[in-house]
């Protein structure tokens, strides 16, 4: 191996790093938003807006190190596949934290309306769905890109859409029964969907992962 061979490689280790970093920290957030949407925390919702910020400025430092690896080394073949993957990824991961921070923002805005048991329960089990994708599609990418274990890690989307499309229906039965708390109703569905979307974007970063690994692009939605 020459010295640019060596030098990419270690640019490559510097990246995936970050990603993963990256990657915890959007973990995080997810469950923290699932907490808060469970106890309707005010100060956990306002502390994950906080963080957004945080995870917003790692992405454009990691999309930096990206274009500068293409730029200066050139690299080829599968290490040109994971730069311009990883690129892709890291505007997935943060999407991904901008999910969990909108459901914080949504409880902000609910201040003093009382949600539902039974639709904040499921909504929050298909919630805690969706971040187990996040978080087993994360451990694919750290196992050196796992296109096997990335497939797995979002075999369940088409349940968590089942769960979205059931909690709609919860929720409109709910809101009929009690027009008067519409809006909290409306709140919910939109966190319903925030969390649909999650296991949307595990699955978009399932995709890059075989990409990676195999240079082939699978179509997993």
């Amino acid at each position: 191996m020459n010295e640019m061979q060596l030098l990419v490689e270690k640019k490559r280790e510097t990246l995936r790093e970050g990603i993963l970093a990256m990657g915890d920290l959007v973990s995080t957030a997810l469950r923290a938003s699932l907490d808060a949407l469970r106890g309707q925390d005010l100060a956990l919702a306002s502390q994950i807006i906080e963080g957004d910020e945080i995870i917003n400025r790692e992405r454009r430092a990691l999309e930096q190190e990206a274009l500068v690896v293409l730029a200066a080394h050139q690299p080829a073949g599968r290490d040109l596949r994971l730069i311009g993957a990883s690129m892709e990824m890291i505007a997935e991961l943060e999407r991904v934290a901008d999910h969990a921070a909108d459901v914080a923002r949504i409880l902000l805005r609910a201040e003093g309306q009382a949600f539902p048991a039974d639709p904040v329960d499921h909504i929050a089990a298909m919630g805690q769905m969706a971040a187990s994708m996040f978080s087993d599609v994360m451990q694919a990418y750290a196992r050196n890109a796992n296109a096997e274990q990335a497939r797995i890690a979002v075999a369940r989307e088409d349940e968590v859409d089942a769960q979205e499309r059931e909690t709609i229906q919860e929720i409109a039965g709910w809101i009929c029964g009690n027009p008067q708390t519409s809006m909290a109703g409306i709140e919910l569905l939109w966190i319903a969907h925030h969390y649909e979307r999650v296991a949307d974007r595990a699955t978009n970063i399932a995709e890059r992962i075989i990409y990676i690994a195999t240079g082939e692009t699978p179509e997993l939605n």
